[in-house]
């Protein structure tokens, strides 16, 4: 066990800009915190964030080193890239209703260089509400690429109950794979432990998924979520896994997170395993 100082930073505002400067929580497609471990990732980085565009976010971020549950230390800041760190530079535009459309470019010297852009809208019935998605990433290697397509849709039903569908491919050169570099990565399909990363040159991902808000049945703050995700490659990769997650928050301060896992690798048995993991978390 460890403890660490996630966030120690220095913002300053002028007009529509702030300037971060430190150890942040930062959450774009190829870096962000994650969710999937006790301790969320953190980054030591220089941050600038414009919002002088109407309905427009401009984002820079300079990243030198990284702590948490994806970093290859979680105890401890580690540098990204050594000597070069990583470049991102987003764009999200708001500016359009129910709709959200967004771009980002990541430059890591000597590494790779990423493109990645998404868009998303929402539409309201009578039956409910319908979400659809898509996304597109471009990885670029010096010795291949992988390119990678999405799809999403979710329908929220009465009564607090909704259900999804996902799908991710990659189209691989050279045998390249999808990455999701610094966190959990952007993808749609993504689950508990696996994503399309795992599926590997030219992988496919497909996952389906339920979930019950519980203030519906009378128990604010509760959720249950279910989801199962199939993927494989073309070097006969295949595998499932199945995912059920209960939560509850007990006011804005605490919350409690039951998670099991069930992974089956149907080209490799030994491969498999299930997962349980109970968080209780408390924000003061």
């Amino acid at each position: 066990n460890y403890s660490i100082l996630g966030d120690a930073y220095l913002r300053g505002e002028w007009g529509g800009s702030s300037l971060i400067l430190g150890r942040q929580q930062i959450d774009t497609p190829f870096a962000d915190s994650d969710d999937n471990g006790m301790v969320p990732n953190r980054f030591e980085a220089y941050t600038l964030i414009n919002s002088d565009i109407k309905g427009m976010t401009l984002i820079f971020s300079h990243l030198v080193k990284w702590s948490g549950v994806d970093a290859p230390d979680p105890g401890r800041f580690t540098s990204l890239n050594p000597g070069h760190g990583v470049q991102a530079l987003g764009a999200i535009y708001e500016g359009v209703e129910d709709a959200q459309f967004s771009g980002w470019y990541y430059h890591m010297e000597g590494m790779a260089d990423l493109l990645y852009l998404e868009s998303g809208i929402e539409r309201h019935y009578g039956f409910g509400d319908v979400t659809l998605g898509l996304q597109y990433a471009d990885e670029a290697y010096s010795a291949g690429k992988a390119q990678v397509w999405g799809l999403r849709g979710e329908v929220g039903l009465a009564r607090g109950l909704s259900l999804n569908a996902a799908y991710n491919r990659t189209v691989s050169k050279s045998e390249a794979s999808a990455d999701n570099f610094f966190g959990g990565g952007p993808f749609f399909t993504s689950s508990q432990h696996l994503t399309i990363a795992e599926a590997g040159p030219d992988g496919q991902a497909l996952m389906g998924g339920i979930s019950l808000d519980g203030s519906a049945a009378g128990i604010a703050g509760s959720y249950l979520e279910l989801a199962l995700l199939h993927i494989e490659g073309h070097a006969g990769i295949k595998a499932d896994e199945v995912d059920a997650v209960v939560g509850y928050a007990a006011g804005d301060d605490l919350t409690f997170d039951l998670i099991y896992s069930d992974i089956k690798d149907r080209k490799e048995s030994s491969n498999s395993f299930g997962n349980l993991r109970f968080f209780a978390n408390y924000q003061f």
